[in-house]
């Protein structure tokens, strides 16, 4: 709890807590800490006591004095300690062992998100002028009058479905074919892992070049000279489907031929990281089952379909997881690749409209209001795929 009052102290020395919050957290540990002194009095906690208050008392106009409070509860443990059970001194341990990443968590993570949820509720909030409480009308506006937000939550969708199931399989195949026993295996999972070590703002730049319209890799290879990959908005399915006489027109055009160039670059960036844990996964799996396999007859084809795939499931299930999350939020290389949101925003992520809205036209609360809605879309999609895709994991071996 002192540990809790000194992140409470820290928000309030950063204007992310009233002042009076600090104050009720001090009567509450006060209020515990009095009340075990009386239920279990000795003199050798008086020093532990007395450095408490004086850390608490401090702390309300200087925040190193929380160290003291800090100290005081150290004082108490020790002179507490030989009259607690062995359960309650673990229990102690554990709670201090476990603060400092609590504590990072709530500062870093919770406290913020918090406060997005309150700016979310005022008027074109920027830390510098007035604002007001505007209540849900950021949300009102966001949802039911503004093109541009379901632009990109179409745009992202498109991202979602197309490179995470496609990601899953080409890391699948790949962590297959290295997992066999070929020369230069450890050559060629160093070569696949490599991209992703990469920074991803130094790949995205290269991609940048390689679709370059005159001086580009992709069409020097392809012969296509002057093909502009990156500013073509037409829709893959509507230029599929034209010679067919079929037009197609707006989410049902499909991702642009642009935002599929950024794809290709994502999946390439993701394929180590995706192929290294599946390779962990297939090395977990028994190899007296494909021996048995073997014994009865059944082919290359059938041990992965029936082995591999069954008992790899646990591991696709948390990349598909990890993949949802992570695609809804891409945004460096669309920044890097296509800075204005593409040609007729085809390339507007979500995350670019927030980054948009926040620090190019300086209203954080609706970019908060952006990133709430957000966050309920990636919480309701990824508890609707676990309770679809978990009934389909094998956990046993």
């Amino acid at each position: 709890m002192t540990v809790l009052l000194a992140l409470v102290r820290l928000a309030v020395a950063l204007e992310l807590l009233p002042a009076w919050a600090y104050g009720v957290g001090t009567i509450l540990l006060f209020g515990v800490t009095l009340e075990a002194l009386v239920r279990a009095y000795k003199p050798s906690l008086l020093p532990g006591l007395g450095l408490l208050l004086a850390g608490l008392g401090l702390g309300y106009s200087t925040a190193p004095a929380v160290l003291l409070a800090l100290l005081g509860v150290g004082a108490l443990y020790w002179a507490w300690a030989p009259q607690m059970s062995e359960r309650e001194q673990a229990s102690f341990w554990g709670w201090l062992l476990v603060w400092p990443a609590v504590g990072l968590l709530l500062v870093w993570q919770i406290f913020p998100s918090l406060y997005a949820l309150w700016l979310s509720f005022l008027d074109r909030f920027n830390f510098i002028g007035q604002s007001r409480f505007a209540g849900l009308l950021n949300y009102e506006i966001l949802l039911t009058r503004d093109p541009l937000f379901w632009k990109a939550m179409g745009n992202t969708f498109w991202f979602v479905i197309f490179t995470v199931p496609l990601g899953i399989l080409l890391a699948t195949l790949v962590a297959i074919l290295l997992n066999e026993r070929v020369r230069l295996l450890g050559f060629f999972r160093t070569l696949y892992f490599l991209p992703y070590i990469t920074a991803l703002t130094a790949a995205a730049a290269v991609w940048d070049w390689i679709y370059h319209p005159e001086f580009g890799f992709l069409n020097w290879v392809l012969g296509t000279p002057g093909l502009d990959w990156l500013s073509t908005p037409q829709g893959i399915f509507a230029l599929a489907m034209a010679p067919l006489g079929i037009q197609l027109q707006g989410f049902w055009a499909g991702p642009s031929v642009a935002f599929v160039a950024i794809m290709v670059m994502s999946l390439w960036h993701l394929l180590g990281y995706q192929v290294v844990v599946i390779l962990a996964g297939l090395q977990n799996i028994p190899k007296e089952y494909y021996e048995a396999a073997q014994l009865d007859g059944a082919s290359w084809w059938q041990q992965q379909r029936y082995i591999t795939w069954p008992l790899l499931s646990p591991t696709t299930f948390f990349l598909s997881t990890l993949g949802l999350i992570g695609a809804f939020q891409v945004f460096t290389q669309v920044l890097i690749m296509t800075p204005t949101g593409g040609v007729l925003q085809d390339t507007l992520t979500i995350t670019l409209y927030m980054y948009n809205k926040g620090f190019r036209d300086s209203d954080f609360s609706y970019a908060s209001a952006i990133a709430v809605v957000v966050f309920a879309v990636i919480l309701v999609l990824t508890l609707v795929q676990q309770r679809v895709l978990e009934r389909r994991v094998t956990y046993e071996t």
